[in-house]
């Protein structure tokens, strides 16, 4: 039994020296809250239902006592070291998540605490957008850790790649997330095809109601942690009034005033994303686009090129407001308010992470207001709307701008094959097109009678009647057939 500790030291929950020594190369000295307060009851063996905020260090709170779990045990004979040998096909522990970013980052904190524990520990991220043939082919051998989205699981499942005979523990990060954009019921199924006896962690940031339901069925008397919000705020939250035809206007005034190292510009739709990089790149402001369109390499070199320095602004979807771990980025940006209210924490939690104080900028026009609102309300805030001098905001809302829609041709109805056919028995020797012609209506000319045709004196044809005809006497007989030919006697 593993009892809670009072000082915030790694080494008092009991993990082992390699798990110690890899905590402290990454640079973790003192555990964070919900790192101190999930990590006794995942030792304990216990479900877990934890609610923090994005940026309090969640993935580590459950990636080390899993692994520590996973990794302990009695020393094999054969190989001389404690960890249990998994087997083809196997998972030990599966770790379930909305979007394909956060697969990767999972898995890069999993190798980076597990560097040192030997044998290796095998840890596959798995993902839509690639080949599944390469995943089935890694998963012959069986794995430690998977972390997968819940659509691509299914289809390895239905392959028939992956058991669950040594499944430990079930782990589902962003639970609001996976619950509320549409893949419970796959999360739902994915859960039938496990096995009862297993540990359920989960980890939430916020706590709609949606997930309540799944929490009753898949969570046996949990240990509920929800961290209390921080004494500090560590992120200034800005929300700026603007007429929408001076959006762009005022967003490109403030990066170039500004001497942000980096921002994260969020757009509601993926076209807005392509569309707002182009305005900014005629005020002379390169930014790059990061949205589900795109394919899964070039999301990689966006994100990669990000993480280095190497670019200072991205533009996304709500695709990079989960999991994206950006060490001290300054500066978010709303330039498109998010759908959800829950999103909006997500969104604002890229930044003032790891202790570190951030800015997140919300930009609202007139057909914003009531929207923002209920954000307001939902997130339990109360912020000062402001405007910024020469962008200010009329009190009456200016007519929304008409799209620019391309007139549609007018052209001529094309003719189906009966008409084309009818065309050339009544017209002329010339090629009919098919396509109808613009001709003006001709009266029509009554229709001539045909002419009689002549009388003509000729005789009736007899019509023969069915009596056979009579033999005469001078017809010769004709041959008869050898009936022995027809095997007669």
């Amino acid at each position: 039994m593993y009892k809670k500790i009072s000082a915030p030291l790694f080494d008092q929950f009991g993990f082992s020296a390699e798990i110690l020594s890899a905590i402290k190369s990454v640079g973790y000295k003192t555990p964070t809250d919900i790192q101190q307060a999930a990590i006794p009851r995942i030792l304990e063996g216990r479900d877990v239902l934890a609610g923090a905020e994005t940026g309090s260090g969640k993935t580590a709170a459950f990636v080390l006592p899993v692994l520590h779990l996973l990794t302990r045990g009695e020393e094999n004979a054969m190989y001389g070291h404690k960890k249990e040998i998994v087997q083809a096909h196997q998972v030990r522990a599966l770790i379930l998540v909305p979007t394909r970013e956060l697969t990767i980052q999972i898995g890069q904190e999993v190798r980076k605490f597990a560097k040192e524990i030997d044998p290796w520990v095998k840890c596959l991220s798995v993902y839509g957008g690639v080949n599944i043939d390469q995943s089935i082919k890694e998963l012959r051998v069986g794995t430690d850790f998977l972390i997968a989205t819940p659509a691509r699981f299914l289809e390895l499942i239905k392959a028939k790649a992956v058991k669950f005979n040594q499944l430990h523990t079930l782990i589902l990060d962003e639970v609001d997330r996976l619950v509320g954009s549409g893949f419970k019921e796959e999360v739902e199924q994915i859960i039938k095809y496990l096995p009862n006896k297993r540990q359920n962690l989960f980890f939430t940031a916020t706590f709609p109601d949606e997930i309540r339901p799944l929490v009753r069925k898949v969570l046996d008397n949990p240990e509920i942690i929800k961290q209390d919000p921080k004494e500090k705020e560590l992120i200034d939250q800005r929300v700026l009034t603007v007429n929408f035809d001076q959006k762009t206007a005022l967003l490109a005034d403030l990066l170039n005033k500004n001497d942000w190292s980096q921002v994260l510009i969020f757009c509601s739709a993926k076209r807005s994303c392509d569309n707002l990089v182009k305005k900014l790149a005629e005020k002379d402001i390169k930014a790059l686009a990061l949205h589900g369109n795109k394919k899964q390499h070039e999301r990689r070199d966006v994100l990669k090129e990000f993480k280095a320095g190497n670019s200072r602004i991205i533009i996304a979807t709500d695709i990079a407001a989960r999991g994206l771990d950006i060490v001290q980025l300054p500066c978010v940006i709303n330039y498109d308010l998010p759908r959800s209210p829950n999103d909006y924490v997500h969104r604002i939690g890229r930044t003032g992470r790891a202790g570190v104080e951030g800015m997140a900028i919300s930009l609202i026009s007139h057909h914003e207001y009531q929207h923002f609102t209920v954000i307001e309300k939902r997130n339990g805030l109360r912020l000062q709307w402001e405007s910024i001098p020469g962008f200010e905001a009329d009190e009456i809302a200016p007519p929304p701008p008409r799209r620019s829609r391309p007139k549609k041709k007018k052209g001529h109805k094309k003719l189906t094959k009966k008409q084309i056919k009818r065309r050339q028995e009544q017209g002329e020797d010339k090629p009919v097109s098919p396509y109808k012609t613009p001709t003006k209506k001709e009266p029509e000319k009554p229709a001539e009678k045909p002419a009689d045709k002549p009388k003509h004196n000729a005789k009736p044809v007899p019509i023969p009647t069915g009596k056979p005809k009579k033999k005469r006497d001078d017809e010769p007989e004709k041959p008869r057939v050898n009936a022995s030919i027809w095997g007669r006697k």
